[in-house]
């Protein structure tokens, strides 16, 4: 997943047979211009989205103000989505949320303002894996669990009094109360975090789904997405990569209050019905639920995580088949938030760059780095006083003699810059240590902030930490961003006391 992501960001022309542009070559005048030609039904979607997001119109007039630019067929999308984590989930909730809408600000600059860029974040309401959504994070030690018990799509849960008491404290916590539906609680706290500057979209929506019956009909009786994603998968292995995604026969669930799961062979004729005259008994899988976001919303970019991007990738023949216009595949940004330090580090070194080397590496590169000026002594010694093994060359009978002075003369370069690197771990024992403590404290090996820990592991109030992080860093595309702030962060007091 990550190598075919990593291929992608690089623009690896390989894929150029899956894709229809390149997000950094692609032009947003063009992915427009394909876009405005597709017919969207603006009234309907702006009328399912005025009903789902009704309890929030009269507090946020940010979201009443997106609203009505949708009608206009001036006006685009930029789109990102994520499970219905409780209290958000983990952090990269928040980063592509941000990210998006800071993106749809950049892309609406560069049309001079002649077109409206909404940012949209599409809820996963019908997901059905509680174990992705019931769990967060406070630190690297704790985790805390909702205990309630989920029945089908994790939007329609109805919150029972089930959470750890360790949860009350939390901010968010305050969305999250029994009787009310998961979903409801996940748009409370969300638009509280970013203010209603974004969009939500649920697309567990029975408007919304008469509205793209037509897919459902097509996939049931032409059976285009198990056909156009084996094209895909025959083209991945050809240039050495593996399919992320297996196609059914039918890409969509059977959806109830109680249940999301596969029809059965025996039920198809009961799909073919329900597809013309109930939609919404029907949900798409992963396969088919981007073709159902990109045949609703004029969307020109999705903004996507590294496995998101490899089963979009996947999808390209898909929206082909269907006739849907795809968006631009848009790498998010990453997030790492770094605690200010009284650290000694090594000259020109900040903490930022205490990550750009693996851990394990991590001991040496501070060594060098400390020691650069006596190991390049050293190494000039060696380089001035080397034999000049050149003036015995031409010799045959010297051949053998010659390569074993010379491994002879490297080995002795090497424990040269041993010697100069143990003598710097001695004199900087303390600073090293120091720095690889915080390091594994604020970021273990093998573990990252954004993928594992909530929100508030970071801040005890999330709103004002959104806000401040919205005006301390502007999100580029697949890049790592350090946030190194004054403000402790309490993850950090957490793990420290129940070490003690």
């Amino acid at each position: 997943m990550r190598r075919l992501w990593a291929r992608y960001v690089a623009g690896d022309p390989a894929l150029s047979g899956l894709l229809v542009e390149h997000y950094a070559t692609a032009s947003w005048e063009a992915v427009r211009r394909r876009k405005a030609a597709f017919p969207y039904d603006r009234a309907r979607l702006v009328a399912a989205l005025k009903r789902q997001n009704a309890p929030f119109l009269a507090t946020y007039p940010a979201l009443r103000e997106l609203l009505e630019a949708l009608h206009q067929p001036t006006t685009f999308t930029i789109t990102t989505g994520q499970q219905l984590g409780w209290l958000t989930g983990p952090l990269y909730t928040i980063i592509k949320a941000l990210h998006t809408w800071q993106l749809a600000r950049e892309v609406e600059a560069s049309f001079e303002r002649r077109y409206r860029i909404v940012p949209i974040f599409w809820l996963a309401s019908e997901d059905h894996d509680a174990a992705e959504v019931r769990e967060i994070a406070l630190s690297w030690t704790q985790r805390l669990r909702y205990a309630g018990r989920f029945q089908g799509p994790v939007g329609r849960h109805i919150i029972e009094a089930a959470f750890p008491e360790a949860a009350q404290s939390l901010a968010l916590q305050r969305f999250w109360q029994p009787g009310l539906c998961w979903e409801m609680a996940f748009r409370s706290a969300f638009y509280a975090l970013f203010e209603g500057r974004i969009l939500l979209l649920s697309g567990d929506d029975p408007e919304l789904k008469a509205l793209a019956a037509s897919l459902w009909v097509r996939e049931v009786e032409e059976r285009l997405t198990l056909h156009s994603h084996r094209l895909a998968c025959a083209y991945l292995r050809r240039i050495g990569e593996k399919p992320m995604l297996a196609a059914r026969t039918i890409n969509l669930f059977w959806l109830s209050e109680t249940e999301r799961r596969y029809p059965t062979p025996e039920e198809e004729p009961l799909v073919r019905r329900a597809v013309h005259t109930e939609p919404h008994r029907l949900s798409p899988n992963v396969l088919l639920r981007p073709l159902y976001q990109e045949y609703l919303l004029p969307n020109l970019a999705y903004l996507a995580g590294p496995a998101e991007i490899a089963y979009w990738i996947e999808l390209m023949p898909t929206f082909s088949a269907f006739g849907v216009p795809s968006p631009l595949i848009y790498p998010r940004g990453h997030l790492r938030v770094l605690p200010m330090a009284a650290l000694e580090l090594p000259p020109g070194w900040t903490l930022k760059e205490l990550w750009q080397v693996p851990f394990s590496h991590l001991r040496r590169a501070l060594a060098e780095a400390w020691g650069s000026e006596e190991i390049e002594r050293l190494m000039a010694w060696w380089r001035q006083h080397r034999p000049p093994l050149e003036t015995l060359q031409g010799q045959p009978f010297l051949r053998h003699t010659l390569r074993l002075l010379e491994r002879f003369w490297q080995k002795w370069g090497e424990k040269l810059q041993q010697a100069a690197l143990r003598a710097t771990y001695a004199q900087k024992a303390k600073a090293i240590q120091e720095i690889l403590a915080y390091r594994s404290a604020v970021e273990p090996p093998d573990a990252l902030q954004e993928r594992t820990l909530n929100i508030h592991a970071f801040t005890e109030d999330p709103i004002a930490w959104v806000q401040k992080l919205s005006e301390s860093l502007t999100f580029q595309p697949a890049q790592w961003h350090y946030w190194i702030t004054p403000d402790p962060l309490p993850y950090l007091e957490i793990d420290r006391t129940l070490n003690q």
